[in-house]
């Protein structure tokens, strides 16, 4: 099998904007000398919690293109290339089983997020000599690891705070939010995303204070 990519905690970076809607490549340099300094074991850039959805093919290269100029190698950088784009990924499934993908050189791990346990290790059972598998859950982490995961693609890691408060709304808009009232202005979530409700922030906000996160 290959060397892995990482071991440990990968964080799932957020896509800093400017309040007209454009990417801060400013912020999102800050945010990744941020995740080095505090020993991420590598960067996942682009990906769900990137808001890549809402990303122009053009800002996602570039995205990627930035954080590989700024990171420079001091960690892994993991590029997103999902798509939400159906018809793209049934042609891609209808071309290519999951066996013969093991035969593709750049198929080195898998990020299972489904949240099937009996999936995970079923994966791990049967694939782990050939293939690292990471876990896409933060609250699912610790059985992952227990199963044979290599570590973890973690949301949790942009901030520190209580995983039920982070999983109140769609993945990125707590942690966004979050993370706008700690002071580090990632500004907010492109459309169709939006702001949390006033109760659920509140809440979110009582939390960051309960654990000392944000100042009274």
């Amino acid at each position: 099998m290959n060397t892995s990519v990482f071991k440990g905690s990968a964080t799932a970076i957020i896509t800093p904007m400017n309040m007209d809607g454009s990417i801060s490549y400013k912020k999102m340099e800050e945010l990744l000398e941020y995740q080095i300094s505090h020993h991420t074991n590598a960067i996942v850039v682009a990906g769900t919690t990137g808001e890549s959805a809402c990303l122009s093919d053009e800002e996602h290269l570039r995205l990627i293109q930035f954080t590989c100029r700024i990171v420079n190698g001091r960690i892994p950088v993991i590029a997103g290339a999902g798509s939400n784009n159906t018809s793209h990924a049934q042609l891609l499934c209808k071309n290519a089983q999951n066996e013969e993908l093991l035969e593709i050189p750049n198929v080195t791990a898998v990020k299972e997020a489904s949240g099937n346990f009996s999936q995970l290790a079923k994966i791990t059972s049967r694939y782990r000599d050939r293939l690292d598998i990471y876990c896409g859950n933060d609250d699912q982490a610790v059985s992952a690891l227990a199963l044979g995961a290599k570590g973890v693609i973690s949301v949790l890691s942009n901030i520190e705070a209580l995983l039920e408060s982070l999983t109140s709304d769609i993945n990125p808009v707590p942690v966004k939010t979050a993370m706008n009232m700690m002071g580090l202005s990632v500004g907010p979530c492109r459309l169709p995303l939006c702001p949390m409700d006033d109760f659920a922030a509140q809440q979110l906000k009582n939390c960051l204070k309960l654990y000392h996160l944000l100042s009274e």
